[in-house]
């Protein structure tokens, strides 16, 4: 009986393993057909903006923003102001052709896998082309976007209406490369590093036959910013490998916020982070590897290393991955990256370090004694790092309320911190997570340079919770416990087992009473000298134990929509109709007037009741500017006359 049991789950097991390679193969089989049909639609995009190149003309505002940026940046020569002139353009076209295609950019966004792919990493080291990931670059002209764009490595990304792309092969000036050493074009060494006399391999030696690259050594006009990013249905491992190279180029002028940076991280399904590597364009770390190339750039570049992200904490459960890389926020100086094996190799010793703290999640903790929460982990330096410090910050709605200086108990790869209950307050109640922060120093050239490497979170969710927990009393003072009829539930909403005695100011929040402040107790709410409801505002105190039934109940919420950027969305960009174009149009002070494709020698401008405001003959010309200042408000009808005697109308609004 029991060979005939171990046959039939033998068959079992090889039927589910036949079944899960049966899946896996379609599902790659799916992608590389969106990836085809996505390079389809590159093409297409590539027709778009050859036939409209001619036919749009950058907006006055764009092109001047362009140059200032030039300006602000340092020297440049009149063909790289054009050159930046140019892509911006292009730029813009490649956003106006999806917007009039909105359908095509299902091709350009990873299908989910089925679960049972989980994350195997089938393709992570990109040897089956690039199924399962999706890929986005956002240029931003400068300074349109305001200096206020630039967040380095807190620089939020996402994938929009206009900003997808898909890989090219083997094109080092795509901001999206599969460096395929099997196809044509491919280059073994970059080549930016090889015009300096170094060789650096573009695929990582321990990878196959490919590998992905990030952004170009491109800039003028714009600062990209490229990411890739691969969803997994279930996160099966404890950590995520990779391999990358990193080049950046290196402004000594700039200061290092505004440096090109590189951001690796791994976000949960509620898209908080996981685990997180950023590292910023400094030559002072010698991570990076300096070529001088004049007194105002220096190229930085690591060569292939490995590094490794933790993410025991989402273990079985879904996950994304997501690289990022930019040039600098002026945007004249680079960063572009390698990347290879992912999940396709183990990192025995990550160059930069580790950080993991263990799955953390307590559900109203006693806090009437003493009992500590232990709260710990595991570390590993950075190569040829000392280790500096660890600290643990306990963080509430982002503000940090208290902090442990240092671990309880410590070796050389792990950690403890010994919580007492103080550290949350007097009569804590919502959410806390636990940070964990360390610091390594290495001996660099330039001096000791500090590694930082955080832990933001020990699981999905709060790692200590204090909602609906009936405590037995509780004290409420001012100032320190006022607040309006706006604030948190977990603020306003307040419960104990026995008794309350609150002294503190409940103010006015928007005056709608279901947004009241609540306190109930089961013995006693006592008002004591102090409380004070001002005016208008709304509060209600009941003798009723811990119910979690509130009178007043919380503000209701409104469905958020997703958030795309105007930047995003706007294509800045004039069309030329009907032979001109009027830029801008409304005007309040001046305006351009362009032809396309020809030119004009006369302007005839009257108002919507026919008088003549205008009427004037001009040297013939492709375009002209006219102050219309002086004209009241209103609409304007302007007719030019163009050199073979046609005349061709368009509508101004003068505001």
């Amino acid at each position: 009986m029991y060979k005939i049991y171990k046959i039939v789950f033998i068959s079992f097991v090889l039927l589910y393993g036949l079944n899960t390679h049966a899946q896996t193969d379609s599902y790659i089989a799916e992608e590389n057909n969106r990836v085809s049909r996505s390079q389809e639609v590159e093409a297409e995009i590539v027709r778009f903006v050859n036939d409209n190149f001619k036919n749009y003309k950058l907006s006055k505002e764009t092109t001047e923003e362009v140059i200032k940026h030039l300006h602000e940046e340092e020297e440049f020569s009149e063909e790289e102001l054009q050159r930046a002139i140019i892509n911006t353009k292009i730029y813009e076209l490649r956003k106006l052709f999806f917007v009039e295609n909105p359908e095509k950019r299902e091709y350009y966004i990873a299908k989910t896998p089925p679960v049972t792919v989980m994350q195997t990493c089938t393709n992570g080291d990109f040897e089956s082309g690039t199924a399962g990931y999706s890929f986005w670059s956002d240029a931003y002209p400068q300074p349109a976007t305001g200096t206020g764009f630039f967040q380095s490595c807190s620089m939020p990304t996402a994938a929009t209406a206009t900003n997808l792309v898909t890989p090219s092969t083997n094109n080092f000036g795509s901001t999206i490369t599969l460096i395929s050493s099997t196809n044509s074009g491919y280059q073994q060494y970059d080549p930016t590093l090889a015009s300096l006399g170094v060789n650096v391999p573009t695929i990582s030696s321990s990878g196959g036959t490919k590998s992905i690259k990030l952004n170009n050594s491109a800039g003028f006009g714009s600062s990209d910013v490229t990411t890739m990013s691969r969803y997994f249905p279930v996160i099966n491992q404890a950590t995520i490998d990779f391999n990358f190279s990193l080049i950046m180029d290196n402004k000594p002028a700039h200061g290092q916020p505004i440096q090109p940076f590189f951001r690796v991280r791994v976000l949960d399904q509620n898209n908080n982070v996981v685990d997180e590597i950023c590292i910023i364009a400094n030559p002072d770390n010698c991570l990076f590897n300096t070529l001088v190339v004049g007194s105002n750039r220096r190229v930085l570049y690591t060569g292939w290393i490995c590094a490794r992200l933790n993410v025991g904490e989402i273990l079985n459960q879904p996950g994304t991955i997501e690289f990022t890389v930019s040039d600098c926020e002026p945007s004249a100086h680079f960063g572009t990256v390698y990347i290879d094996n992912i999940c396709g190799s183990t990192c025995a010793v990550p160059q930069l370090g580790a950080l993991n703290t263990n799955p953390t999640n307590f559900d109203c903790p006693d806090m009437s004694g003493t009992t500590p929460i232990e709260v710990c982990g595991t570390y590993q330096p950075p190569v040829n790092a000392t280790l500096n410090g660890i600290s643990l910050n306990i963080i509430q709605n982002g503000i940090v309320v208290s902090t442990i200086p240092a671990p309880s108990q410590l070796t050389s790869n792990t950690f403890c911190f010994t919580v007492p209950p103080s550290q949350f307050g007097v009569s804590p109640s919502g959410d806390f997570e636990f940070e964990v922060n360390a610091a390594f120093n290495v001996v660099c050239p330039a001096g000791a340079f500090v590694y930082d490497i955080s832990d933001s979170s020990a699981n999905v969710g709060p790692d200590v919770s204090f909602d609906n927990c009936c405590q037995p009393t509780l004290v409420l003072v001012s100032p320190a416990d006022d607040h309006n009829n706006l604030a948190v539930p977990a603020v306003k909403e307040r419960e104990r087992s026995d008794w309350i005695k609150a002294a503190n100011i409940v103010s006015v929040g928007d005056n709608v009473t279901g947004n009241g402040v609540v306190y109930h107790a089961a013995n006693y709410v006592e008002l004591n000298p102090g409380f004070e409801a001002i005016l208008g505002a709304q509060f209600a105190a009941y003798p009723e134990g811990c119910t979690d039934d509130f009178v007043y109940k919380p503000a209701e919420v409104k469905e958020e929509k997703a958030f795309v950027s105007s930047y995003d969305s706007n294509v800045n960009l004039m069309k030329l109709t009907n032979g001109f174009a009027i830029i801008p149009n409304p005007s309040s002070s001046t305006i351009e007037i362009v032809m396309k494709d020809a030119q004009f020698n006369k302007v005839n401008i009257t108002s919507i009741d026919g008088k003549v405001v205008l009427d004037r003959a001009v040297e013939l010309t492709a375009k002209t500017r006219l102050d219309v200042s002086s004209y009241a408000n209103g609409v304007y009808i302007i007719n030019i006359t163009s050199e073979d005697g046609r005349i061709h109308t368009e509508k101004l609004i003068k505001n």
